[in-house]
């Protein structure tokens, strides 16, 4: 890559800063950012819209700009399977880039959001550049294996109820890193819909709304319009491995 002096167009609205919150970018010279920035293409995607398909052949590296995005796969039933979400400053599209195979999940736009797509070749030189940049993503595998290993051995050996506990848990820990908190509660806010808890947790809307309602009974969670309160993390914990519930 060889270093440009400005942004491309689509920047001039959009402050070089956006880039320098890529967690993958983090730290690199401006001069470096601007390589990067002039080696993306920019897009902006509409709320519900697709980004990614299943399959498909492309083989870019996503940087999440701004907006909010879901990875999700479709069963054979219709029914939707939740990966996870990503926001500004993450990434997605790390695998195909990588290996050169087919897309392994579907990407939709929760909200308007504008992503630089960053080509496999000059993703690939990047990394070959820049040991922080190689060491952060190898950290980010790890940590997919890691969660994905829990998320197995949850849906091998756990019920229900266990599991929505397990995915409330992750969200609130999720919610208390983003704000630096250290109390033992969390407040999720906007509250996830039960149709998105069970899209992670394997199970259908109608059974999370029937566990939520029995947590509520033993204090675990707190519904609001506004909010899901979790007020006691640790609890919550215990109850993943205290609860008998069936699938």
């Amino acid at each position: 890559m060889s270093t440009r002096s400005t942004l491309p167009p689509v920047l001039d609205e959009l402050p070089l800063d956006a880039m320098r919150r890529v967690q993958l970018l983090e730290g690199l010279p401006r001069e470096v950012l601007l390589d990067v920035a002039a080696d993306c293409r920019f897009k902006r995607y509409r709320a519900r819209q697709t980004v990614i398909d299943r399959d498909d052949v492309d083989r870019d590296c996503y940087l999440i700009l701004a907006g909010r995005l879901r990875v999700i796969a479709w069963s054979p039933g219709g029914r939707e399977v939740s990966f996870r979400d990503a926001g500004a400053g993450e990434t997605i599209g790390e695998l195909a880039a990588i290996d050169g195979r087919p897309r392994s999940a579907s990407v939709v736009a929760l909200t308007e959001t504008l992503v630089a797509r960053l080509g496999p070749e000059a993703f690939a030189s990047l990394l070959r550049r820049h040991w922080p940049i190689c060491e952060r993503l190898l950290k980010r595998l790890a940590a997919s294996a890691r969660d994905l290993t829990a998320r197995v051995y949850e849906l091998s050996t756990l019920g229900v109820q266990q599991r929505l506990c397990a995915e409330l848990l992750r969200l609130g820990l999720a919610c208390q890193a983003r704000d630096g908190a250290h109390e033992p509660s969390a407040r999720l806010a906007p509250p996830p819909s039960h149709s998105e808890l069970a899209a992670r947790i394997g199970t259908v809307r109608e059974q999370v709304t029937r566990e939520l309602g029995e947590l509520e009974r033993l204090g675990l969670v707190q519904r609001g319009e506004a909010a899901l309160a979790l007020p006691d993390l640790h609890r919550l914990a215990e109850h993943i491995d205290g609860t008998h519930a069936g699938v």
